[in-house]
């Protein structure tokens, strides 16, 4: 632990995690306004899945974009953080487009939070890919 390290946000890594951070609440908006009849964000099912998927990853995000900030160096939880994200992202994006296509559903919300979780889940990808020496940070 040292002291506050601004430079962390001029790199690509800081400006993902601000993209991850901020695509993640849009995402939490967008998939609590389509809970109705008494359920809440996080119910069973498809959508409830990404739901609580995408609000343990904006936590976890703005603890590690914190942590990254006060230049914490936790690279080898961050590069197992990113696989597990990739992965899980991935599955969620698979979910959500399969969800569209089974009830045909039109609803503008559940399109653009299926989007943005594509985003976060390119977004992870990125992050994967400097964490593993494949992309510059």
């Amino acid at each position: 632990m040292g002291g506050l390290n601004t430079g962390y946000l001029s790199t690509n890594r800081g400006i993902i995690k601000v993209l991850q951070i901020i695509c993640g609440f849009f995402t939490c908006g967008l998939l609590c306004t389509t809970a109705w009849g008494g359920r809440s964000c996080f119910y069973d099912g498809r959508v409830g899945f990404a739901s609580s998927l995408n609000f343990v990853i904006v936590v976890i995000n703005v603890v590690l974009f914190f942590l990254n900030l006060l230049n914490a160096t936790i690279y080898r939880m961050e590069r197992l953080y990113s696989v597990i994200g990739v992965i899980l992202f991935i599955i969620a994006f698979g979910i959500m487009i399969w969800y569209l296509i089974e009830y045909e559903i039109g609803r503008n919300q559940l399109i653009g939070a299926t989007v943005l979780i594509g985003v976060q889940m390119v977004l992870f990808i990125w992050d994967y890919q400097i964490l593993h020496g494949q992309a510059f940070n």
